[in-house]
C-alpha cells in the first residue's frame, strides 16, 4: 500500500512537472505572439501600406462606376451686348409685295414690315438641362477596370512582403533583447564572483597569507567587470528601443522577458521549396505582369471605335419661363473613331510588350536571388545549430575548470592569475553560448521568412 502511495506521488510530480513546462512554453509563445500583433497593428510604414491599398479599392470602386448611366444637371443663363449682327432686309423684300396687295384688295391687310438686325449674342437667354450619357461601346472601361483590380492585387503583395519582413525584424530584434539581457545577467553573475574574489584575496592579506598586490589586482577585475556592465546594460536599453519602433510603442516600455526562448529552439528546421510558388515578390511580379498584358490589350484596342449614347431633356429660350415654349428634348449616338495619329498608336503597343518582356525577366532574376536568399539562410542556419552545439561542450567545460580554480585558490594550492583567467574563460564562454542562441534563433526568423511560413 505504501509502495502504490509512493508511486502515485510520483506520477502526480511528474505530470505536474511536465505541466508546468508545458505551460511555459505555451506563454513564452504568447509573449512573442502578442508582440507580434502588436508590431502588425501598430506599425506606422504597415498603416501607410495599408491607406495605398484602400486608395486602390476605392479606384476600382469608381473604374466600375463606368460602366453606369451618368447623370448631370447644366443651366446657363446669357447676358450681352453689342457684337455681331446680321442684317436681314426683310421690309426691303416684302414691303413692295404687301403694297400691291392691299391696293389689289382695297385693304390694309398687309402692314409694312421693318428690316431686321439680329445678334450672335443672345441677350436674357438660359439653357437649363439634365444630361444622360451612357457608355454602348469602350473598351477602355474595361481593360481599365482589369488594370485596377490587378493594381489592388500589387498592392496586396506589397504590404504581405512588408508583414513577412516586419515579422522576421521583430523576431529578430526580440532574439537580441533577451541575448542583451542575458549578457547584462551574465556579466552581473561575473561581478559578484570578482567582488568574492576580491574578498577573499583581502582575507589572505589580512592573515599574511599573501601580499597586497592580489588585493588590486582583484579591485582591477571587478572595475573591468563593472564596465562590462555598464556596456551591456546600454546595449540592453538601445535593443529595447529598437524593438518598440518596430511595434510603434514608447522607446521606454519596458519588455517582457521570456526566459524559455532557448528551450524551444528548433534544430530541425527544413527548406521548403514550395515556397518559390506562394513567395508575396513573385505574387506581386505575376499581378504586375497582368496588368501591363491588361494594358497591352488597352493599346491593341485602339481601332476600335467608341459609342456613347445621350439624351438631354429641358428648358431652352429667353427670360425663365419653364413651360412647354421652352420645354425640349434631344436624344442620340455619338461615335469616335481614331483612323489615324502617325502611328502613335503603335509605338504604345510596342512599348507595352517591353514593358512585359521586362517584367518577364525581372521575375526570372528575383527566382534566382531568392533561390541564393533561400540557400544562404538555410547554411547559416545549419552553421549556427553546429556553433550552439560546440559553444554549450564550452561553457561546461569552462565553469568545471573554475569551479577547480576557485576551490584551489580558496585553499592557497592555485596562483590569483589562474583564477582570473579561469574566470575569464568562463564569462567569455557564456557570452559566446549567447551569442550561438542569438545566432541560432535569428537565423531560425530568416528561414521562416524565406520559407514564408508565418501565417497572418
Amino acid at each position: 500500500m505504501l509502495t502504490s502511495l509512493k508511486t502515485l506521488s510520483l506520477i502526480r510530480t511528474v505530470v505536474f512537472l511536465t505541466s508546468i513546462l508545458f505551460f511555459s512554453k505555451l506563454q513564452g509563445q504568447t509573449i512573442l505572439n502578442n508582440y507580434l500583433k502588436i508590431g502588425l497593428e501598430n506599425n506606422l510604414a504597415l498603416k501607410q501600406k495599408g491607406f495605398d491599398l484602400e486608395r486602390a479599392r476605392l479606384d476600382l470602386k469608381r473604374a466600375q462606376t463606368l460602366f453606369f448611366p451618368q447623370a448631370s444637371i447644366n443651366s446657363q443663363y446669357l447676358l450681352a451686348s453689342g457684337g455681331r449682327t446680321q442684317d436681314l432686309p426683310v421690309g426691303d423684300l416684302l414691303n413692295g409685295v404687301y403694297s400691291t396687295l392691299n391696293q389689289l384688295t382695297a385693304s390694309n391687310k398687309f402692314p409694312q414690315v421693318t428690316n431686321q438686325s439680329i445678334k450672335f449674342l443672345p441677350n436674357n437667354y438660359q439653357d437649363t438641362r439634365m444630361e444622360i450619357t451612357l457608355p454602348v461601346v469602350n473598351t477602355d472601361i474595361k481593360y481599365n477596370r482589369d488594370i485596377k483590380k490587378e493594381w489592388i492585387n500589387s498592392r496586396q503583395a506589397d504590404i504581405d512582403v512588408y508583414k513577412r519582413d516586419l515579422v522576421k525584424n521583430i523576431k529578430q530584434s526580440y532574439y537580441q533583447f533577451l541575448q542583451s539581457a542575458k549578457a547584462v545577467s551574465i556579466f552581473k553573475n561575473a561581478l559578484s564572483v570578482v567582488r568574492e574574489n576580491l574578498r577573499v584575496s583581502e582575507k589572505f592579506v589580512q592573515n599574511n597569507m599573501a601580499t597586497k598586490e592580489i588585493v588590486l589586482r582583484a579591485q582591477a577585475q571587478v572595475s573591468q567587470v563593472e564596465t562590462s556592465v555598464i556596456e551591456s546594460t546600454n546595449n540592453m536599453q538601445n535593443a529595447t528601443a529598437y524593438f518598440n519602433f518596430l511595434i510603434n510603442q514608447p522607446l521606454e516600455t519596458p519588455i517582457e522577458i521570456d526566459s524559455s526562448i532557448a528551450e524551444q529552439i528548433n534544430t530541425n528546421l527544413k527548406l521548403n521549396a514550395d515556397s518559390q510558388t506562394t513567395r508575396e515578390e513573385l505574387l506581386k511580379l505575376r499581378s504586375s505582369k497582368r496588368l501591363l498584358e491588361s494594358k497591352l490589350r488597352m493599346d491593341e484596342a485602339f481601332l476600335i471605335p467608341t459609342l456613347n449614347a445621350f439624351y438631354n431633356v429641358g428648358y431652352q429660350g429667353y427670360g425663365f419661363k419653364f413651360n412647354s415654349d421652352q420645354f425640349y428634348q434631344l436624344g442620340g449616338l455619338q461615335l469616335r473613331w481614331n483612323i489615324f495619329k502617325a502611328g502613335d498608336n503603335k509605338y504604345k503597343v510596342q512599348q507595352s510588350r517591353i514593358d512585359i518582356d521586362a517584367i518577364s525577366n525581372q521575375y526570372n532574376d528575383v527566382v534566382n536571388q531568392l533561390n541564393l536568399e533561400q540557400k544562404t539562410a538555410f547554411n547559416n542556419y545549419a552553421s549556427s545549430v553546429q556553433s550552439l552545439e560546440s559553444s554549450n561542450d564550452e561553457v561546461q567545460s569552462s565553469r568545471e575548470t573554475y569551479r577547480l580554480a576557485e576551490r584551489r585558490f580558496k585553499e592557497g594550492k592555485a596562483l590569483q592569475i589562474e583564477l582570473i583567467d579561469a574566470r575569464t574563460q568562463m564569462t567569455r564562454a557564456e557570452l559566446k553560448y549567447s551569442l550561438a542562441q542569438l545566432a541560432v534563433l535569428s537565423a531560425s526568423a530568416e528561414v521562416e521568412r524565406v520559407n514564408a511560413t508565418y501565417k497572418f
